[in-house]
Formats: structure tokens, sequence, C-alpha cells
């Protein structure tokens, strides 16, 4: 599985940048539960934009995937020496952020501003929600509100093979976030539970540099097969290519 790298690096990104995904989507988990219909239980709720929400992160993920697939399936040795380069860059990217380098995170979120645009009116016709469909349906819109932590993952998607291979990568990223988005549903349904969210402060403390760490190993990987596709012949090249990638048919 060549993308496992990008599978792993999804998944810990959303998983070590919890304050990031608290403070953009705490908001907007309490504004929907507070605002739940006393018939309809706060876990169903829950379920319903939640699924809603990764299955956007996942189509999302497709189509970058599919466009990346065409691109690297096109045969056009220089196209596919740069998207490799580029998964090995983002790594490195992801990598930094995971040793405390993250703030170019927030610089681009601006960037899906416009497709926000597009989604938004939709998603006002289901808020606040009143049931788990339309919970489904708010969730499927906020998948894409603006994310810098969704637009560092898309590259990812993007190299990861195909259509198949990039939903997958942001579907990682989407259960990534879960451990640090569902006890905010638990504050949010449940008022008097004030305790909790510290839990794991100590785990996080040396999971954030172990993470960055392999990524910075799967990235020179990456950069190693990079140079293998180019033609460049070294054992150095080829031990450190084949730590994720498979040797090319000869």
């Amino acid at each position: 599985m060549d993308f496992l790298p990008q599978l792993f690096a999804a998944f810990m990104l959303s998983l070590a940048g919890g304050l990031h995904c608290v403070g953009m989507c705490g908001g907007f988990i309490g504004a929907l539960q507070m605002n739940r219909p006393r018939e309809v239980p706060a876990a169903h709720l829950a379920a319903g934009y939640h699924l809603g929400r990764l299955l956007s992160y996942a189509a999302a993920g497709a189509l970058v995937g599919a466009i990346g697939g065409a691109l690297y399936a096109a045969d056009v040795l220089p196209v596919q020496i740069v998207l490799l380069v580029i998964g090995s860059a983002m790594l490195v990217a992801i990598a930094a952020a995971m040793f405390g380098a993250g703030r170019w995170l927030k610089r681009i979120e601006p960037i899906g501003a416009g497709v926000w645009r597009l989604v938004g009116p939709w998603a006002r016709r289901v808020y606040p929600p009143r049931s788990g469909r339309q919970s489904f349906v708010a969730g499927l819109a906020w998948g894409w509100i603006p994310c810098g932590l969704v637009y560092a993952a898309l590259p990812l998607a993007l190299v990861a093979g195909g259509p198949v291979q990039g939903a997958l990568v942001m579907l990682a990223f989407g259960l990534g976030t879960l451990p640090n988005l569902l006890p905010v549903d638990l504050v949010a349904a449940r008022p008097a539970f004030t305790r909790g969210g510290a839990a794991g402060g100590g785990l996080r403390a040396w999971l954030r540099p172990l993470a960055g760490a392999l990524m910075l190993v799967f990235a020179l990987s990456g950069l190693a097969h990079a140079a293998r596709v180019a033609g460049a012949e070294h054992p150095a090249i080829e031990a450190f290519a084949s730590i994720c990638h498979t040797p090319p048919a000869r």
C-alpha cells in the first residue's frame, strides 16, 4: 500500500491538531446541540453531522485523488516527479507542524472562502437541524467550511494514487478529528459535564514529536522515490525509497 504514509499523515495531522479542531468546530457543535429538539437524541444528532462531515471529506479526497491519479497515469515523467515531490514536501510541512511550527495552517484557510459561499446558503436551510436527516445534511455542508487542516490534508490525497486512495486518505483525516470533537459533543449535550478534555495531554506530548519523526522518514522515502523515478541510482536512494514504495517493475 504505497499511500500508507499519506493515510498516517492525514490521521495524525487531525489527531494532533486537536486544539485547532476544537477551536474551529467546537462552537459549531455547541450551537447544533443546544438547538437540538428534545425528541431527538444527542447521539443521533452527532452521528448525523459527523457522518456527513466525513463523507464530504472523502468526496473532496476522491475528487483531488482522481486529478492526481490522472496526472500520474499520463506517464509524463516530469509530472510524476513533481507530484512525488509535492507529497513529500507536504509531509515535511506536517512534520514541522507536529514540532510546533504550524502557523502556516491558519494562513491557508481563506483559500476555501469561495467554496463556502456556494455551500453556505444550502447549509442555512437545515440550520438548526431538527432531525437526524437534517443533521446529516448539515454535516455534509460542514465538511466544506474553510479549514487549514483540511487544506493541509488534501495534497496528501492528491498524491495518494487515485480517487479511492484519495477518499481513504481524507476519511482517515476525518477519523482523526473524532477523538478531539466527540468530547465536545458530550459537553454540549450534557452542560453539567464540565470535566474532561485535559486527559490525553500527556499522551500528545510525546505523540506529536513521534509522529513528526515518522513523517520525516516518510518524506525522505518519498523524495528518494522521486529521485529513483527520475533515474538516479544509488544504494542509499534505493534503501530510503523502499521504506514506503515498492521498486518499479523491470
